[in-house]
């Protein structure tokens, strides 16, 4: 009983004399003051989730050569927006999420993981023709000897300048 009536007179000085009052007033200014940063810096981390979402969403989707480009977009603009809903982030508007994915594949392609290009299949001819060159060492040797060279020997701009302004000489003689 002695604590609990400690406790009670130390609280009636603090009420009495106004440092409750004032403590409470500094707490709640504090409390104003950090509340916008706070805010901003869970955004930025909610902003910074769903943008490392979007590049691992672009960079599954790429790998899927059989989806059209249209396609990839609109699967991972269905993933990111799946993840935006889970994690609660009521903010992200699909606007918002279509430029985040946008920007994601403009990173991708920055990266050099691009994987639009048409796919490339040989034609039959070609198959044969390596199929022939991987059984025979010899042939394949033959075809590259057969190919012309075309190494072209370039000449520094000062010495052609040189013979030009020599040969023009040669004809005022």
């Amino acid at each position: 009983m002695h604590i609990l009536q400690s406790i009670t007179d130390i609280f009636n000085w603090l009420e009495s004399t106004g440092i409750l009052a004032a403590l409470g007033a500094f707490v709640l200014v504090v409390i104003k003051q950090v509340q916008p940063y706070l805010k901003t810096h869970i955004k930025e981390k909610q902003m910074a989730q769903l943008t490392d979402f979007a590049l691992a969403t672009v960079t599954k989707f790429a790998q899927l050569a059989s989806l059209s480009k249209s396609d990839r977009k609109k699967a991972a603009l269905q993933d990111a927006t799946n993840f935006a809903k889970q994690m609660g982030l009521t903010w992200a508007t699909p606007e918002l999420i279509d430029s985040i994915v946008e920007s994601a594949y403009q990173h991708f392609k920055k990266l050099g993981y691009d994987n639009h290009l048409p796919v490339k299949t040989e034609a039959p001819s070609e198959t044969a023709d390596a199929q022939l060159s991987t059984n025979e060492p010899e042939a394949a040797a033959e075809h590259v000897s057969q190919q012309p060279q075309t190494d072209v020997v370039t000449q520094p701009a000062a010495s052609t300048r040189t013979q030009s302004e020599n040969n023009g000489s040669d004809a005022n003689v």
